[in-house]
């Protein structure tokens, strides 16, 4: 999961082509802390998706939020080829891996018995 601290960095992010899932956090976040071990795994099962987070109590982070409409944490929004294309509020797998799948489409995905063995 890569880092965003300011609005260009996003602007950036969201602007490549292929799959973006931007995640909104807080230190304070239970349900964000809850979720991570799952985030992490669908780093590993779609390796050709970028994954971003950004801590919306950053003054200069703070802005992606706003821009994002991120008020409930954790959010996450999903892009392809710079388009949004789903959001997901809340700590829901279910609904955030099916958001990133569709937007993923045929790219490569490597399932939980293979990312064992280094595939």
């Amino acid at each position: 999961m890569q880092p965003l601290t300011d609005l260009p960095s996003y602007l950036r992010a969201c602007a490549l082509p292929g799959t973006a899932v931007f995640e909104a956090t807080a230190p304070w976040c239970e349900k964000c802390r809850a979720i991570g071990p799952f985030v992490d795994l669908l780093e590993k099962k779609y390796p050709d998706a970028r994954f971003y987070s950004y801590d919306t109590d950053s003054i200069s982070a703070g802005a992606i939020a706003q821009e994002l409409g991120a008020n409930l944490l954790p959010s996450f929004h999903v892009f392809k080829d710079g388009d949004l294309v789903d959001a997901v509020t809340g700590a829901r797998p279910k609904e955030l891996e099916n958001a990133v799948k569709e937007a993923y489409g045929d790219g490569k995905v490597v399932e939980a018995e293979q990312q064992g063995r280094g595939a």
